[in-house]
């Protein structure tokens, strides 16, 4: 299992290495939107943990059970994405009046879902150092796929900022269930859940920033 820890990180990695470059390449300039440079710097951090895990195995041969250093660049990108969201798209499409309460209320449904699969792989794990680690990372997975989610369906404003980026959103509540995965397949060791969820991860960090610059692109602000 070592060996496919290793080559998983390793891969997205690279991905994650990509989509960076190509974030500060493109976001990284005079009068780009704060927006895409939180997302960029997301991406980043996902790529520098994953660059700890594979320093780590290769040097140590394999990570520890419990909270790692590693870890905070997970919580990194998801606390970037939910900056970006809710700090910085939120407020243009919810004026938190009646009008958008079931919107709100449907929008629960990802993070709930989400919390389901935790609360399995809770049932499942015995270690309670990994339940502790993976419950810590659900506290920055679960409100950022709240509002990932609820960009998807959230009726747009006038200006169609939000509708531009629905594909990105979609992406993103699609990575916050493969990080899921992925940790349960690699503690609960179900090789082909973690090889599947890893690739996904890192096709996703390839082309989210891609993702979001096409529908950025089509804003007329």
């Amino acid at each position: 299992m070592s060996n496919i820890v290793l080559m998983i990180n390793g891969w997205i990695l690279l991905c994650a290495l990509i989509g960076m470059i190509y974030g500060i390449y493109h976001f990284f300039r005079p009068h780009k939107a704060l927006y895409l440079q939180l997302i960029t710097c997301g991406v980043g951090c996902l790529m520098f943990a994953r660059l700890f895990y594979v320093i780590y195995m290769l040097t140590q041969g394999e990570l520890n059970h419990g909270f790692h250093i590693g870890m905070l660049g997970i919580m990194g990108s998801f606390m970037f994405f939910l900056s970006a969201n809710y700090g910085q798209m939120d407020g243009l499409v919810d004026d938190r009046t009646k009008t958008f309460r079931a919107t709100r209320i449907k929008a629960l449904f990802v993070p709930v879902l989400l919390a389901c699969l935790y609360a399995v792989f809770y049932l499942k794990i015995e270690i309670n150092e990994i339940r502790a680690a993976v419950g810590l990372l659900m506290l920055f997975i679960l409100p950022c796929s709240y509002y990932n989610f609820k960009h998807v369906i959230i009726y747009d404003v006038d200006l169609g900022i939000i509708s531009q980026l629905r594909k990105y959103n979609i992406l993103a509540v699609v990575y916050a269930f493969l990080s899921v995965l992925e940790l349960m397949g690699q503690y609960m060791e179900i090789r082909p859940l973690y090889i599947a969820s890893g690739i996904g991860v890192g096709i996703i960090c390839a082309v989210i920033i891609p993702v979001v610059k096409g529908g950025a692109d089509k804003w007329t602000i």
